[in-house]
């Protein structure tokens, strides 16, 4: 996985470690303590909450009528779960080591703790394990069919999904013919870099956190102002995904332009030359800025954005087709100007296996509130 999710996945450990400090003072108040990942409450604390406890006969008879006549229809479900669980973990099981895909660490899904609770009856630690496998056991499932789908038909849907799995914002636009097979192919290249136990659990909390209120989960440093930006003056701001150049994209570089060097576009004499392998466009090379700031950084005081020009440009080594680029941006300046800001990028643009960045640029841009 790239730079920008390891970020997001230390920032979330960032996150529990301070929850688990907040935890901790918790649990002192209420005179808990976690052993072996078992509950133990203390026996002073038990008592008091066992005063809270409804005796099962008196639980049943103050139950609503409509409560009682659904668990005939309830339990049942408990048999299709069970089928669910073998058939789910029984594929991915034989599957994806197939698919050079790491299993999905099913007992991260399932939590059982709520048995521990002195407040609770037979029926409701019942109700609760029951409540808890169901769920558990739907997001497990969920994580399977979405490396799945990833897998086989990263696909977006036309119409948009509600509260679709984590892996979805990472997916092919629909109808988009044109970058499909290279983008699946980049896609399961990701899924193989995966690291089992940590990137798939990571992925389900970033998940979570868009649909507490994000529309989709991307990899984006974002500014809430104009000022949070002028602020990051003189730093590394964003490093940006990867982008995979292929001979399609050359080529039809080559017919925008009018540049049809055989450098670029004569696979089999290009073969043959220099290079060993036809080559990018330079100008395709720094072509790529605008989709790297557009997928990596955004303002949201911002109303719009424009080229403003470039200061300077080195193309530094070649790029073969089939490589593999980002981009490390660095915010050098921030000029304010009438409606806006003037900002100037320092961008390396590097190439995966190389120690030599491909191509240096100052970018200038404008910004307008």
């Amino acid at each position: 996985m790239d730079d920008n999710i390891g970020e997001f996945i230390k920032r979330i450990r960032a996150l529990e470690a301070q929850i688990e400090q907040e935890f901790q003072q918790r649990r002192q108040q209420l005179q808990t303590d976690f052993e072996n990942s078992k509950v133990r409450f203390e026996a002073e604390v038990l008592a008091q909450q066992r005063r809270f406890k409804e005796g099962i006969l008196s639980y049943v008879w103050t139950s609503d009528w409509r409560h009682l006549l659904t668990v005939p229809f309830i339990y049942p479900v408990l048999l299709p779960m069970l089928l669910l669980d073998s058939f789910v973990t029984l594929y991915q099981w034989v599957c994806f080591p197939l698919y050079r895909i790491p299993r999905v660490k099913r007992s991260d899904f399932f939590v059982f703790d709520r048995t521990h609770l002195a407040y609770l009856n037979v029926i409701e630690k019942i109700n609760c394990a029951y409540c808890s496998y169901g769920n558990g056991l739907i997001a497990y499932a969920r994580e399977v069919v979405g490396l799945t789908e990833k897998f086989w038909c990263p696909i977006k849907h036309a119409r948009r999904v509600l509260q679709a799995h984590p892996h979805y914002s990472g997916f092919v636009d629909y109808g988009d013919a044109q970058n499909y097979r290279d983008q699946l192919e980049q896609l399961r290249r990701q899924l193989q870099q995966m690291q089992p136990e940590t990137d798939a659990v990571a992925l389900s909390q970033l998940g979570q956190l868009g649909n507490a209120g994000l529309t989709t989960v991307r990899i984006m440093k974002t500014f809430q102002t104009m000022a949070d930006l002028v602020a990051c003056v003189g730093q590394d701001v964003a490093t940006t995904e990867w982008v995979e150049i292929t001979q399609q994209q050359v080529n039809q570089f080559a017919e925008a332009t009018g540049d049809h060097q055989w450098i670029h576009v004569d696979v089999e004499r290009a073969k043959q030359g220099p290079f060993g392998a036809p080559i990018a466009h330079g100008f395709l090379t720094l072509s790529l800025l605008p989709q790297f700031f557009d997928k990596t950084v955004e303002v949201n005081e911002a109303r719009m954005g424009v080229n403003y020009g470039l200061n300077k440009v080195r193309f530094m080594a070649p790029v073969p087709v089939g490589s593999r680029l980002r981009g490390h941006l660095h915010l050098h300046s921030a000029t304010p100007i009438e409606g806006g800001l003037q900002i100037q990028w320092n961008v390396t643009i590097e190439r995966e296996g190389s120690d030599k960045p491909v191509c240096v640029a100052e970018s200038l841009a404008r910004l307008y509130v």
